[in-house]
């Protein structure tokens, strides 16, 4: 049957959002492409087996992979709002260091400006004083200007603008006067401090409570993926226990499965008494179907039951009434109903091997029919010990199950 690739395993661990950081953030190791993970290891084992299961325990074994996957895939969404967790700490923690600083900032600011305000208010009103005085004694034009200088003035520019008209008559309180733009330009420039500090409290603030939010959404997640983890382990156990209880009745099909093999080894030796055995080489025959392998030659041990089970030929994930092609010339030796082989064409070609096409939908061959290489046999199906479309190809020599692929 086809199988889909899945995650690799990181033990679903539970992750705290907050104030603090996930404590567990730096031990997910990387994932890469060449190594299987154990839960990735798992899943391919289980998903190799559906084929080589009954019925029911394929449909067991099938739902236990999906959930390894699904924890799978939740352990890489925790480890991904791990990441962005820390992430948006370490920007919560920046917002709020910036925020205390900026209000810092502008309490010195503040302290200073009203200092400076002070001072300047007291310049001042030495400057309306000299001025009143420098009123008082000079003439009409003059007069007029010290008006301009009190009155007309509306910042420290025009302060010092209009002073140049009056210098040479205010020379004596030149000093005076300097020293109150200067006092005016410190509070101007403290003002826009102040300012500036204010807009950095409300950029810090405005960013300290997007973050606060965000902290707060991973949160969400991340418990709604731990509740999600742990209705899946739930599932899984009792699937697991499933299969333990059920593991007699598995056996028994297992084993007439394998009875049938041995049967129809028994049949191919009689068939092809005398036969002469061909030297085994690559390209002798060519695939049945064109679809990837799904599950290959050979013995594997139950994941959970830990049982060994051969499985004697190679599964072509095709798709249901998919083409069966003949691999070879020969003879068709069987074609109909085979016991866990469901619907099966073996084709004996007349040199110490032999090939079957197992799980047919249909059968488009008869026994003592011959058939030449790329000719049509048969359908894709899932008859006999089958859950799921797909073609179980075998090569026997003298009637034993070798790997196909030596021949391919």
């Amino acid at each position: 049957m086809p199988h889909r690739p899945v995650a690799p395993l990181v033990a679903l661990v539970v992750i705290s959002i907050g104030s603090g950081h996930a404590a567990w953030a730096a031990k997910k190791p990387p994932t890469t492409t060449t190594t299987l993970s154990a839960r990735e290891q798992r899943v391919q084992e289980l998903r190799s087996l559906v084929g080589e299961a009954s019925a029911h325990e394929a449909v067991l074994l099938s739902e236990i992979a999906d959930i390894e996957a699904r924890l799978d895939d939740l352990d890489d969404a925790v480890w991904d709002l791990t990441k962005q967790s820390t992430a948006a700490q370490r920007r919560l923690d920046t917002a709020e260091r910036s925020l205390k600083k900026a209000e810092a900032d502008q309490d010195v600011a503040l302290t200073r400006l009203g200092v400076t305000q002070g001072q300047v208010d007291a310049s001042r009103q030495q400057m309306n004083q000299t001025v009143a005085a420098m009123y008082q004694r000079g003439t009409s034009e003059e007069q007029a200007l010290y008006v301009a200088l009190v009155q007309g003035a509306t910042n420290a520019t025009d302060l010092f603008s209009a002073q140049r008209y009056v210098a040479g008559a205010i020379k004596t309180n030149r000093r005076e006067l300097d020293h109150f733009l200067a006092l005016k330009t410190e509070a101007d420039e403290l003002k826009h401090q102040v300012d500036a500090r204010a807009e950095e409290i409300r950029i810090s603030r405005d960013e300290q409570i997007s973050e606060r939010d965000r902290l707060r959404g991973l949160k969400d997640q991340a418990l709604a993926n731990r509740a999600a983890a742990k209705s899946e382990e739930d599932r899984q156990q009792e699937l697991l226990k499933e299969v333990q209880d059920q593991k007699s009745d598995f056996q028994s099909e297992l084993n007439a499965l394998q009875v049938e093999s041995g049967a129809v080894g028994d049949f191919l030796r009689q068939v092809q008494a005398g036969q002469r055995l061909a030297p085994r080489k690559k390209r002798m025959f060519k695939a049945p179907v064109g679809a990837p392998v799904s599950s290959g030659f050979g013995t594997r041990v139950h994941p959970i039951l830990g049982d060994v089970r051969m499985h004697t030929g190679i599964d072509y994930a095709a798709g249901m009434a998919a083409p069966i092609k003949a691999a070879g010339s020969g003879i068709v030796v069987w074609a109909g109903p085979r016991g866990g082989y469901g619907n099966a064409v073996i084709i004996d070609h007349r040199n110490g091997l032999a090939t079957l096409y197992a799980h047919q939908s249909r059968v488009n061959a008869t026994v003592g029919q011959k058939v030449s290489t790329g000719q049509v046999i048969g359908f894709v199906g899932q008859s006999g010990m089958a859950t799921g479309p797909h073609l179980h190809f075998e090569v026997r020599e003298l009637g034993t199950p070798v790997d196909p692929v030596g021949y391919l």
